[in-house]
């Protein structure tokens, strides 16, 4: 009989604050499930963003490669879509027999990702898994609403942003709203698992990315908070005054309409910052701190620093080690080429990901080289539009378009919190992994694409449209 997958993704959970010295949060339930199983300390998202991560988990390739750019995101919620012409993981599942459901948040409904599974349900965006029976609804889906053999994939927001407000973590230990949160998580977690007979049923537990708020003092969280109030509610530069100017252009004005939401954006960004820099220089903070601060509250936050990127993953179920810690560096790309050898299952998809089974035997193989990619689509001035790569030793990243722009190097051995800069002094080993950056894609052209892409002649017609209307001379 095959085993039954479940796979439980919790955004923005990073693996640091699951064991280890920066978790203050008290979740015997996420503990006894590294005890009782595999727990990886050094995975990596593809992307600091959900949907070019969650695309290259299903599919086993980069962002670049899996995901599509949406122009008309503002009237659908969302940016990135998972390209709707690739296979997935998903696709060899039900093709090896695997009934396959979801349930996932209202905001992945647009972005292609329905298509990824056989029977599906949505949630609200904007809920924990103590609103609106999202915890149960869950727990009755494992209990009697699921025919095996069964893959059942599931993501929650409750570490995500503005989740992280819900009063549900009030209660709960932990030295920041984030692990307070984490703590908040945890009953759920022991409720979840009681349901599954793990001794037929493969378990998953990881993350779309990683967390710059997981860092966050209480003071910090409160200067972020004054952030969200700026940028959401002041007269005349808040996020709902753009956007309701912009959505109300026609389809046909896409192209105005991004420029508006562009202008707009910077306005707003320069008018917080200028409210928001005299509170920030009194936090005390240290230089990680500080940059964290300024990432989020000053700039575009999409960025290839460590932060945006440590992901989490732990396997459990039959034949699995069981109390296993394996700290060579991996990608999520690796995850579901992980479950398939577990399976069986063979796959005709052409993927990048490798099966993680060899490391429960061997913790000697060969160093893997991540590729990691800052999703931005570059139309804001604020936007850090990067890609590079991490290897155990080094981070490098540069321009997505450019080898010579905005280049980083850092030494992760003494400078793990990627503090100095040291691209200048070597420009060797920039040389060096610039050719394995391009060994993965040797035309060296790492955009992405988009959805709607216009003519000439489109461009052309709109821009006469443009005139007709009095909007350009």
């Amino acid at each position: 009989m095959k085993p039954n997958i479940f796979c439980l993704s919790i955004d923005s959970l990073t693996q640091d604050k699951c064991l280890g010295k920066s978790k203050t949060s008290v979740t015997p339930n996420l503990d006894k499930l590294i005890q009782n199983g595999t727990f990886f300390n050094q995975i990596f998202s593809t992307a600091p963003v959900t949907m070019p991560s969650l695309s290259s988990i299903f599919t086993g390739l980069y962002p670049f490669e899996c995901t599509t750019i949406d122009d008309m995101r503002d009237q659908k919620g969302n940016l990135f879509n998972l390209n709707q012409n690739l296979p997935t993981f998903s696709d060899d599942l039900r093709k090896s027999g695997y009934n396959t459901y979801a349930i996932i948040p209202q905001v992945l409904r647009n972005t292609n990702f329905s298509k990824l599974f056989g029977n599906i349900e949505f949630f609200n965006s904007f809920v924990t898994l103590y609103d609106e029976n999202l915890g149960n609804k869950i727990l009755n889906k494992l209990r009697q609403d699921v025919e095996s053999p069964w893959f059942l994939f599931t993501h929650i927001d409750d570490l995500h942003g503005g989740y992280l407000q819900m009063m549900h973590e009030e209660n709960y230990p932990g030295s920041n709203q984030y692990d307070k949160m984490l703590s908040a998580i945890d009953p759920w977690l022991g409720k979840i698992f009681q349901c599954m007979d793990l001794e037929n049923t493969i378990c998953v537990i990881t993350s779309d990315h990683g967390s710059i708020l997981a860092d966050f003092t209480n003071e910090m969280n409160k200067f972020w908070l004054e952030n969200d109030r700026l940028r959401g509610l002041e007269p005349g530069i808040g996020f709902n005054s753009a956007h309701k100017i912009v959505t109300n252009f026609p389809k046909k004005l896409t192209p105005l309409r991004k420029k508006m939401a562009k202008i707009y954006t910077k306005y707003r960004y320069d008018k917080v910052k200028k409210k928001l820099e005299p509170h920030a220089e009194n936090l005390n903070l240290s230089p990680y701190q500080e940059r964290l601060i300024k990432k989020v509250h000053f700039v575009n936050p999409s960025d290839c620093f460590d932060e945006g990127f440590r992901s989490t993953l732990i396997l459990l179920g039959p034949n699995l080690p069981s109390g296993k810690i394996i700290s060579k560096q991996i990608s999520s790309i690796d995850i579901f080429p992980t479950i398939l050898d577990l399976v069986k299952i063979s796959t005709k998809i052409n993927h990048r990901g490798k099966s993680l089974v060899p490391l429960f035997s061997n913790t000697k193989n060969d160093e893997r080289v991540v590729m990691i990619d800052s999703a931005s689509d570059g139309t804001q001035e604020q936007s850090s539009n990067t890609i590079g790569l991490r290897t155990e030793q080094y981070k490098y990243f540069r321009d997505r378009f450019s080898d010579s722009k905005d280049v980083h190097l850092y030494d992760l051995e003494n400078d793990p919190f990627e503090l100095s800069n040291i691209s200048e002094q070597n420009p060797d080993i920039i040389e060096n992994l610039e050719g394995k950056l391009l060994q993965i894609n040797p035309t060296g052209n790492f955009g992405f694409k988009k959805d709607q892409e216009f003519s000439d002649e489109e461009a052309k017609k709109i821009e006469n449209d443009l005139k007709k209307l009095g909007y350009i001379n």
